[in-house]
């Protein structure tokens, strides 16, 4: 089922493989037949130039157009090409490339696309052959000579040799399966269904119930598939590679069908009344249409509470109907979300690097071959499961998560370093090879994240910030208009369950503005009767900004300067140590007595205020403010003991020296410049300012830098955040900010937010 190609005329024919004196491009082989590929109702016909270039790679310097061969990355982010092989002395490849055109006989599926009669789409092979760098040219050529193997013909792909590849490309409509962990989905969908009832919700997951959510993602555009075999007689390896691209835009799309036995359902309709124990038998019977009166009864007051039955009388067909609504909610947030992660992932990675890649078993090539040619990698994953995954878009491995899927808003990634957080890196690509010129988008790698531990923050504290900026379609001058940017914020501590672990993140949930004031006591007291005393207990808090929100967050930021210093110096005094005395111990407390000090400091500029002058300025206010707790809470702040409003100056906002009569103005100083470099992006916006490529002063980037600085301390990520959260109500952003607080605990997840 191959065709013949005959020797190109070289002058180094009789040199060894691994001389430099041979050029890297030999000239062209002949090219002799059409074969024909045998497709379920039909056959497809591959007709290509009669002319192949022929490639030599001996050197590690060598250029690969298709990125099979070149010298590896440092890092394995998705960011730079991955090649597999590379020039090292001892071998060296000999590539045979062909662009051809594939036509149709009949109907079926051939590759990726449905072909019907007359259909036809070009297709780009190359086969690369293993060779030895003493071996003559003349003698690699002739071996290799008396056939081109065809990555479509399954007995070419069984006859790879280790250190032999062969692929196609071409563009496809890649079908992948996706798998994320619940608490990634639950969030999203929790913060949903709270906006829809305008009040708390809490809901509850049983992590036996299941730890992850599959669906599928369909991605058009142009990739790579590759087949090799990296050890003689050993699994064969498929990887998928994504490829330059013509078309303007990538195109996503998102599946998720739910059914009676995923207990998320079940989840949901228990979240609306922790006493209900027979959530799924609910379910199962909404699913069948046929419910008892109890649990008709039980359904709708369930659904009344989630705000989607408005029947007095509710009937099976009303409750049927409600239950639908709340599944097509269920199913529209979950497929959502999954589109935003694969997107999110996809936009960081370049061309010709590895989105996925799998190990095949011998036994098992010619049973998959079939799916792979079709492009149905989502049937491969959801038989095999984990087995055969090896790489899956920027996991450095599938151990290193819990589950491998998408990253969403990486929190299932590695997070960076504190020591590389000024390691900026964008990700380009290209819809052309022409990469001066031709069309380009970008995204940015952007994701940092820090840690701390002490008796302030728990055992471990984790906190992190992604701003995403993106641009979801190719230009040819990028500019700050084209992209998408959204925000996410991210605080997790872990440590063994106590009433102060849950008191604290119950209070910094309310900084954040996942929970209402009101409602933390008797979360509190939920939350601690979970488990028992000194179970290991998980606390996360997040804050997403959607792009239509934060674009205008951006528009508004500036016309009210004094409610936005207001707003800041409220989210610095919320963001104040809880502690034992009155004055600290809730979220209203601490913002009635602490605002007017911070607004002081903030109006001042920071200017002049020393420890002395902090010290005394508190112990004064607290004074002849606090009322019958000011004269304990005045001496406790004289002390500068931890905590304190100067031990949070010394820790949160010191300069290493006296910068300007402003010793202490770190906050001042990182908040005053996000306010001037987001205004910058705006402004970079509104006049289409062009962003050219790993350009440190770009709009963009300042921003990146701006954030940097102000988050890289935990205290500052929550006056920040709390700044946020005001400045969102007061401009009305909408559903497109999302709160939550998750708990998890035991075999117990929790995640609250309210709308």
């Amino acid at each position: 089922m191959s065709w013949s190609i005959q020797i190109p005329a070289v002058n180094t024919l009789k040199l060894a493989l691994g001389n430099a004196a041979h050029e890297q491009a030999l000239g062209h082989a002949e090219l002799n037949g059409h074969p024909a590929i045998p497709i379920q109702g039909g056959k497809v016909s591959l007709m290509g130039a009669l002319k192949v270039p022929v490639e030599l790679f001996n050197d590690r310097d060598d250029q690969d157009a298709y990125g099979i061969i070149g010298v590896p990355p440092k890092e394995l982010d998705g960011s730079t090409a991955e090649p597999l092989f590379s020039p090292d002395g001892a071998a060296c490849w000999l590539k045979y490339a062909a662009e051809l055109s594939a036509e149709a006989n009949g109907q079926g599926n051939f590759p990726f696309v449905e072909l019907s009669g007359g259909g036809s789409l070009q297709v780009k092979v190359a086969d690369y052959r293993h060779h030895a760098a003493t071996k003559t040219l003349e003698d690699a050529l002739g071996s290799d000579a008396k056939s081109l193997r065809l990555p479509f013909v399954l007995g070419d792909v069984q006859a790879l040799q280790p250190g032999d590849a062969l692929s196609f490309q071409t563009r496809v409509e890649l079908k992948a399966g996706v798998k994320v962990s619940w608490s990634a989905i639950s969030t999203s969908l929790v913060a949903a269904l709270a906006k829809r009832l305008a009040g708390q919700l809490v809901f509850e997951l049983k992590a036996e119930a299941g730890a992850s959510i599959g669906g599928t993602v369909s991605l058009q555009d142009e990739f790579r598939i590759v087949f090799s075999r990296p050890k003689d007689g050993g699994p064969f390896r498929v990887s998928v590679r994504k490829a330059t691209s013509d078309a303007a835009a990538v195109h996503v799309s998102a599946g998720v069908s739910l059914d009676y036995s995923s207990p998320l359902l079940a989840s949901v309709l228990g979240a609306a009344d922790a006493r209900v124990q027979d959530a799924l038998k609910v379910v199962e019977g909404l699913e069948q249409g046929a419910l008892t009166p109890a649990l008709l009864q039980v359904a709708a007051a369930l659904l009344k509470q989630l705000g989607f039955l408005k029947a007095a009388e509710p009937t099976l067909a009303s409750v049927k109907a409600a239950y639908e609504e709340l599944k097509d909610l269920v199913e529209s947030v979950v497929s959502g979300a999954l589109k935003a992660g694969f997107e999110y992932e996809y936009a960081r990675s370049t061309e010709d690097a590895t989105l996925l890649e799998l190990e095949v078993p011998v036994q098992e090539l010619a049973g998959a071959h079939g799916a792979f040619i079709s492009g149905d990698l989502a049937s491969i994953q959801h038989r095999v499961k984990d087995a055969w995954l090896r790489r899956y878009f920027h996991m450095k491995s599938v151990e290193s998560q819990r589950v491998w899927g998408l990253g969403l808003g990486w929190r299932d990634v590695n997070f960076a370093s504190q020591e590389d957080r000024r390691k900026l890196k964008s990700v380009v690509q290209h819809a052309s090879r022409d990469h001066r010129q031709g069309p380009r988008r970008y995204a940015f790698l952007g994701a940092r994240s820090y840690t701390s531990s002490g008796l302030l923050y728990g055992k471990t504290s984790r906190w992190g910030l992604d701003f995403n900026a993106q641009m979801p379609r190719f230009s040819l001058t990028p500019s700050a208009d084209e992209f998408d940017y959204s925000l996410f914020a991210q605080s997790e501590v872990e440590d063994g369950l106590s009433k102060e672990l849950i008191q604290r993140a119950v209070d910094a949930a309310t900084v954040w503005g996942a929970v209402l004031p009101q409602d933390a006591p008797a979360l509190v007291e939920r939350l601690f009767r979970a488990a028992p005393a000194g179970t290991k207990t998980t606390t996360r808090l997040e804050l997403r900004v959607d792009s239509a929100s934060f674009r205008r967050l951006l528009a508004k930021l500036g016309s009210e300067p004094v409610f936005e210093r207001n707003a800041f110096a409220r989210g610095l005094a919320r963001a104040l140590p809880r502690a034992s005395q009155p004055v600290r111990a809730s979220l209203q407390r601490r913002e009635e007595l602490y605002a007017p000090l911070w607004d002081a400091y903030l109006k001042d500029g920071a200017k002049d205020w020393t420890l002395d002058k902090a010290r005394a300025t508190v112990a004064y206010h607290l004074k002849t403010q606090a009322g019958a707790d000011g004269f304990v809470a005045s001496h406790w702040e004289q002390g500068g003991a931890t905590g304190t409003f100067s031990d949070v100056l010394v820790q949160a906002s010191r300069y290493g020296g006296d910068i300007g009569s402003r010793p202490y103005g770190k906050v001042y100083a990182f908040w005053k410049d996000l306010l001037d470099k987001l205004s910058a992006l705006n402004k970079a916006i509104q006049l289409e300012t062009v962003i050219a490529e790993n350009d440190a002063t770009s709009a963009v980037q300042q921003v990146f830098t701006a954030l940097d600085d102000l988050v890289c301390d935990d205290f500052r990520v929550a006056a920040f955040v709390a700044w946020l959260d005001q400045l969102c109500v007061r401009w009305k952003l909408g559903s497109g900010v999302q709160r939550t607080l998750q708990v998890r605990v035991a075999d117990q997840e929790f995640v609250v937010s309210h709308g």
